[in-house]
């Protein structure tokens, strides 16, 4: 595991550990699984045509479809409005560190042109979201009762 990847799973595993932050994962997993957009690093069209976007994209276009967030807004706006103010920073380490890992491991230089290999990053993002989600599942996350005598 390279470090940028280590990186990446540390900033989902504690935006999973926060319950807003843990949905909009839930979010972005179900938009990258079955919305047929690409998955890219940032947002961006697609050479040869088609829309793709970044994970926390995927996870605004899931939440439109669901009803989780409104179609006239921006995905920034929706998403700084779905997670409490103190947890947006969680977001933007997430967004920094996968923005790292994806540049560093799956764009492939070619000249003065830069290919992203689609395939190989749709499936590292998608394993590394299902390792946050289980991860930082409730059930490990809460601390046992304390017991009085």
């Amino acid at each position: 595991m390279t470090r940028e990847e280590r990186i990446a799973r540390r900033e989902l595993a504690a935006l999973a550990s926060e319950e807003r932050g843990r949905q909009l994962l839930q979010l972005a997993l179900r938009g990258i699984q079955e919305s047929g957009h690409g998955l890219t690093i940032g947002c961006w069209v697609k050479p040869g045509g088609g829309v793709a976007g970044c994970v926390f994209q995927h996870a605004y276009w899931q939440g439109v479809a669901e009803g989780a967030f409104e179609a006239t807004a921006t995905a920034t706006t929706e998403i700084k409005d779905f997670v409490p103010e103190e947890d947006f920073r969680l977001v933007m380490a997430a967004i920094r560190a996968l923005d790292v890992l994806g540049k560093r491991r799956f764009l492939k230089r070619h000249g003065l042109w830069r290919t992203l290999d689609e395939a190989a990053w749709r499936s590292t993002v998608e394993q590394l979201l299902i390792d946050a989600l289980a991860e930082g599942a409730p059930e490990q996350n809460q601390r046992p009762a304390l017991v009085s005598a």
